[in-house]
Parts: structure tokens; sequence; C-alpha cells
């Protein structure tokens, strides 16, 4: 274990704020998804299915985030803040091109991207409407987040975890308005929901931008910068983001073909999916903070080029994620009962959800110890090619084979699907430890 207080407390200044930032996200979809839920299993079905896109959206941001964190976390052990803002324009850019197609394609075609994941006609009705009025927030969105994100790269966290406070009672007092249709507002039910979600994001890009080009030093970001071009930083970002990028959009369609396939084993499966969702991911909130702690740590000190020095950071991290990982495991064990009343659903849906809770929890530890060493410590050293990898070979040769056997070839029941769509989790800790006891992760990725 690492003796020096200063390592903790800049890994906990960091995962701190992202922590919290994260839980006040996990408050907003929670209320979505609560307040949606009271309309019924149909309603909550449809938005969790467009929501897909967003999840869709959101793994192509946080591909583009995580490939300009390697660059720039190493940029930042060297001070060079004339490659950061080249850096900075170069995932803002990326960004808002993708979601600009994305947009297009949700606005006009939501019915027939939702019949990818389900052939229930009340459930696409209930989601298309959703969807296209929540694929406008893709554009603020992803220059928002990205912002957030590149941020974060040199230890600026404060002002995300101020806009997710601002982003949460915005959307939460939208949606009691528009869904429910209070103060004079019209009921507007599932859509409602998307109309909050988007004006949540148009103010956050509004808060997001007035920071960085009027109040933040660190980097002085400009409007002008977005203009910047640098041909070897793109030679960069294409040998170490794009795989990152290519990888994450990747798995995030190994997420929506799960979700496919759980989607055509009815609306009780879907519900039991979606509400599991909120549990895994409230457990794993401070977890992943750790995680984005560790990327600017092991990135900053690779950078510097104090090798030795990352590797002790590794074998202490490695400790930590496991640790949190089994505590996680437990909370969700014990959350479950208590999670699943909050939904108005049939018992049979509880009863399975709960079955789905309890795979989730025995799942957690492998996934806090495993993910968070890729996208912490991996990726921070300059290692993300070999963890794009090894989520493809796991996504596409693992778990969707045995999860689409199960579910359409074998008919097994929905918990064992479940656990199909979850068993790659025990394969990446064998892979992650065995891969940051070798010589082989570290990977200097600055130029002079």
């Amino acid at each position: 274990m690492v003796k020096d207080k200063n390592f903790y407390k800049t890994l906990l200044l960091i995962a701190l704020p992202v922590a919290f930032q994260n839980l006040i996200s996990f408050g907003l979809n929670m209320s979505d998804t609560v307040m949606v839920g009271k309309l019924g299993e149909v309603a909550l079905s449809g938005v969790a299915l467009a929501n897909q896109v967003s999840f869709i959206v959101g793994k192509f941001i946080g591909g583009v985030s995580g490939g300009t964190a390697v660059l720039i976390s190493q940029y930042w052990g060297k001070r060079d803040m004339d490659r950061i803002r080249t850096v900075f324009a170069i995932g803002l850019k990326v960004c808002f091109t993708f979601s600009a197609v994305i947009t297009l394609v949700c606005a006009f075609f939501p019915e027939f991207i939702l019949s990818l994941f389900t052939n229930e006609q009340a459930i696409i009705e209930a989601g298309a409407g959703y969807l296209r009025i929540v694929c406008f927030s893709y554009l603020t969105m992803s220059v928002s987040t990205t912002l957030l994100s590149m941020l974060r790269g040199v230890e600026v966290v404060k002002i995300a975890l101020i806009v997710s406070i601002c982003s949460f009672f915005v959307n939460l007092a939208m949606n009691y308005v528009f869904i429910f249709g209070k103060f004079g507002a019209p009921r507007m039910g599932v859509n409602g929901a998307g109309l909050s979600t988007l004006i949540t994001r148009v103010i956050e890009f509004l808060v997001v931008l007035f920071y960085v080009f009027c109040c933040e030093k660190r980097v002085a970001f400009k409007p002008k910068d977005i203009l910047r071009n640098n041909y070897d930083l793109w030679k960069d970002f294409g040998k170490y983001g794009v795989p990152i990028v290519i990888g994450d959009l990747l798995w995030g369609l190994v997420g929506n073909f799960k979700a496919g396939i759980m989607g055509h084993l009815g609306s009780q499966a879907v519900s039991a999916n979606s509400m599991t969702d909120v549990v895994l991911e409230l457990a794993m909130i401070f977890i992943w903070g750790l995680g984005a702690g560790a990327c600017v740590i092991i990135g900053k000190t690779v950078g510097a080029g104090n090798y030795k020095l990352a590797r002790q950071y590794s074998n202490t991290l490695q400790l930590l994620f496991f640790g949190f990982g089994f505590v996680a495991a437990l909370f969700v064990y014990f959350i479950r009962g208590i999670a699943i009343s909050f939904y108005n659903v049939t018992d049979a849906t509880k009863e399975v959800a709960e079955q789905f809770m309890v795979i989730g929890a025995i799942t957690t530890w492998a996934t806090a110890y495993a993910a968070t060493c890729f996208t912490g410590i991996n990726r921070g050293a300059g290692d993300g090619n070999f963890v794009v990898l090894v989520d493809l070979i796991c996504g596409w040769l693992v778990v969707l084979p045995l999860a689409a056997i199960a579910a359409f070839w074998l008919k097994l029941p929905a918990p064992i699907v479940f656990l199909c769509t979850r068993i790659d989790q025990f394969v990446k800790v064998i892979i992650a430890f065995l891969r940051l006891r070798s010589n082989r992760w570290i990977r200097n990725v600055t130029r002079e």
C-alpha cells in the first residue's frame, strides 16, 4: 500500500466530486424511472428501451472522453497546456458531429429504432414519442459532458458537481410539471419526461459554456480554440483515442443487444432489468469515482515519466477497487427489497427483479475490480487499446452468444439469461490482474 498522503488526498479530491456527481445523475435517472413507473409497466418499458439510444450516445461521449483523457492526463503531467487545449477542440468536434447524426436518425425514425429492441407495439408507441423529443438533448449533452470530462483530466472537478446538482432539481421539477400536468401545464405522460430532460440539458449546456469560457483559468479554453487543429495530435487521437471510442461504442451496442434480448422476453423482464440497472448503478457510484481519480493520477504519473511510482499506485488502487467492490456487492444484496418497493409493478415482476438483483450482487464485486482497473489504471497509463480488445472479445464472443442461446434456443428463464449477460465480469477479473502484473501496460503517449 502507498503511504504517501498526497496520493490519497489527490485520489479523494477527484473521486468524491465525481462520486457525488454520479449520485446526483443517479438521482436524476431514478426520478425519471420512478415517475414514469407510476404510469405503468408499458410506459416504464418504453422509456427504458428508448434510453438505450441515450446509452449509446453516452457511451460514445464516454469513449471520446476516455480517449482524450489518455492524452490530457499525460500532458497534464508535463504541464503542456497548449496541446491540452488542442485535444479539447478535437474532442468537442468529434462528439458534436456524432450526436448530430444520431439526433437526425432518432427524430425521423424513432419507431424503427425501438422495433430493434422489442416487437411489442404498445412499448414501441410509448417510447417513440419520448425518443423523438429527448433526442434533441444529445446535441447539448455532447458538448457539456465532453467539456466536463476533459476538465477532469486537469483535476478540475467541482464545476461538474455543481452542474449535476442544478440539473437534478431542474429535471425533478420539470418531470413533476410535464409528466403529471401540474401548474396549468398539459399532462404529457411519457412525452413530458422527454421534454423535461431536453430542458434540463439545455440549461446544463448554457451553465457549462459560461463557466468554461468566462470563469475557468487552468486550461483557459476560449471559443476561438474550438478551431484549433494539429495533425500530430489528430494522429495520436486516432492511435490512442479512436480505438477507445470504437470500443466503448461497440460495448454500448453490446448493451443494446442485451437490452434487445431481454426486451424479447416481455415487459416483465424489461421492467425487472430496468430496476436492477438502477440499483447496480447506485452501488458503483463511488467506485466509478475512484476509477476517474485513478485515470488522472496514473496518467499524470506516466506523463511525468515516473513509471516505478505508477506501478506502486496501481497495486494500491487494485486493493481499493477489490475492497469497495465487496462492499458494493453487499449493498446490492441487502437493498434489493427496499428498491423494488418503489415501483408500481406486478408481484411477478417484483419476484423476477429480486432474482436479477441477487445475480447482480454476485457479479458486482467483479465489475468493481475489473472495470475500474481497465478504465482507470490501464487507460490512464496509455493501455486503452488492450482494454478495447478485451471488451470486444468478452462482449461479442462470450456475452451475446451465451445470452442469445439461453433466451432463444434453450428458452431458459429470464434470471438465467440475465446471468449470461454478466458472466464476462469474472473472466475480466483474471485478465485485469494478469495484465497489471506484467510490464506491458505502461505507455507514455505524449510528444516532446
